[in-house]
């Protein structure tokens, strides 16, 4: 019998920091690229002035086709999955890397930010030691020689030194109430008669629950949920309730709410809600920073040379240190 190749959904990838391409002219994905006469046959992309090596490209192909190609002892490269689902998808984790890397070294140029000498020589070093690890195969896919890795490094290292510089400026301190997520049973209808006659039964000391699963057009009964997550008119009386507290009618843009408070502050998910918070202004300054690059620098991408690119399945091909070996020898 055929067996059918499972298909792997788009990666996420811890070393993607969350942002959309810079890219605009052309469509790919849901942004714009310029189709790049001007980049050469080598260059995969420039932003400003700085140029994007396919030899880098294939550097962290082989390195995320490695990393992220097995889960435990399964291996995604074997034919009983949909490796070319596999390929595009590290592909465009890979550019988004890339772009990234480039983007906060141009942000590195605007503010005069560059690398001490001592960090320097430890990115020499990196450089010596994972041109040594890789194999005969390996250089010849990459075609990067000792000079271009070390290269690769100082983009990497620089790129780094800024994010952490940038995340050191992020604003940790995040106030209970901001964080708080609230536990409660809720129900919405969008027709007036039928909220102020639920209004008339919880009055009359009818059951919350019983009048939720009867009427309740809300896709749950049972909701956490912290700030801004109902418009406002729903959320200053929602964030004023006590625990059994049960809400009078509250009118919404497009229907009504009656809320019966479970937990004013559920304080395992609150403390949860602080870290994202946290990230979600990380990636807000990741965010700004590409903006800023994107008004104010050119960018071009090599589509036709992207295009014929490919991810060698080859085994020899087992390098998976590039990141971990400049991360051993320099810590910002």
């Amino acid at each position: 019998m055929r067996q059918y190749k499972k298909r792997i959904p788009a990666l996420l990838l811890v070393l993607i920091l969350g942002i959309g391409l810079l890219f605009t002219g052309c469509s790919i994905g849901d942004r714009q690229v310029y189709f790049a006469s001007k980049s050469g046959g080598h260059t995969v992309f420039k932003i400003g002035r700085m140029a994007c090596s396919r030899e880098e490209a294939k550097v962290y192909l082989a390195n995320y086709k490695n990393l992220y190609g097995k889960i435990y002892d399964t291996d995604l490269w074997s034919e009983d999955y949909d490796t070319k689902t596999m390929e595009e998808s590290i592909k465009d984790a890979v550019i988004s890397h890339l772009t990234k890397v480039y983007s906060l070294d141009m942000y590195a140029q605007t503010k005069e930010i560059e690398l001490s000498e001592e960090e320097k020589d430890k990115v020499t070093q990196a450089a010596e030691t994972y041109y040594k690890s890789l194999n005969r195969t390996e250089r010849k896919y990459t075609g990067a020689s000792k000079k271009d890795i070390t290269k690769m490094y100082e983009h990497y290292a620089l790129a780094e030194k800024v994010y952490k510089q940038l995340m050191s400026g992020v604003d940790e301190n995040v106030s209970e109430d901001e964080a708080r997520i609230m536990e409660a049973n809720v129900i919405y209808v969008t027709d007036e008669t039928l909220a102020k006659d639920i209004a008339t039964q919880l009055k009359n000391g009818a059951s919350f629950d019983r009048l939720a699963s009867s009427y309740s057009q809300a896709d749950s009964i049972h909701v956490t949920f912290g700030r801004n997550t109902y418009e406002t008119a729903v959320e200053d009386v929602v964030f004023q309730l006590d625990d059994g507290d049960i809400s009078d009618m509250i009118q919404g843009k497009d229907g009504y709410y009656f809320f019966e408070c479970v937990s004013k502050y559920n304080e395992e998910l609150s403390e949860q809600n602080k870290v994202a918070i946290v990230s979600q202004r990380q990636e807000q300054a990741m965010e700004d920073v590409i903006s800023a690059i994107e008004t104010d620098y050119y960018s071009d991408f090599n589509q036709k040379l992207w295009d014929k690119i490919t991810i060698d399945k080859n085994d020899k091909i087992t390098t998976d240190s590039f990141f971990t070996t400049l991360d051993d020898k320099i810590t910002f």
